[in-house]
């Protein structure tokens, strides 16, 4: 049980310090960290239901969707009824939405180049927290690269 509580601990403050940096670079451009988890959901260029974003931002619905309205009056995103089932929305970058998401991505990784590990470091263990989130059933999104 001692190894799960440190283990815990490790990710829980390996998590808030990159919350940190990461914040600290949004705020010079004047946006969350909750906003650049729904840029990082939505970079992938295939549209996401708002349900889906609220899951994986890890944002409750109504305050989702008060994110998400910013963001469309900022032009970083708009929303589009789905072709499939026209009683769902689904919410896509805007080319200006996409150039931000990659303008502080890059920061994002300059920032991070002075870290002890390497490529193959940060590989492994990508994969060992997706096999992790995946075996306590929170579907990892492996294909997602929040930082």
């Amino acid at each position: 049980m001692r190894r799960s509580a440190d283990l815990m601990q490790l990710l829980t403050r390996a998590e808030r310090l990159l919350a940190r940096r990461l914040a600290a670079i949004l705020e010079t451009e004047g946006h969350s960290l909750d906003t650049w988890r729904v840029l990082t959901l939505l970079a992938d260029g295939r549209g996401h239901f708002m349900t889906e974003l609220a899951d994986q931002a890890f944002l409750p619905p109504a305050s989702l969707t008060r994110l998400v309205d910013h963001l469309v009056e900022d032009n970083l995103l708009y929303r589009r009824v789905d072709d499939v089932d026209r009683r769902r929305i689904r919410a896509y970058l805007t080319p200006r939405g996409l150039r931000l998401y990659q303008r502080v991505g890059r920061e994002v990784q300059d920032s991070l180049a002075g870290l002890p590990v390497d490529e193959d470091d940060t590989a492994r263990l990508e994969g060992l927290l997706t096999a992790l989130i995946d075996g306590l059933g929170g579907h990892s999104r492996a294909a997602v690269t929040v930082l």
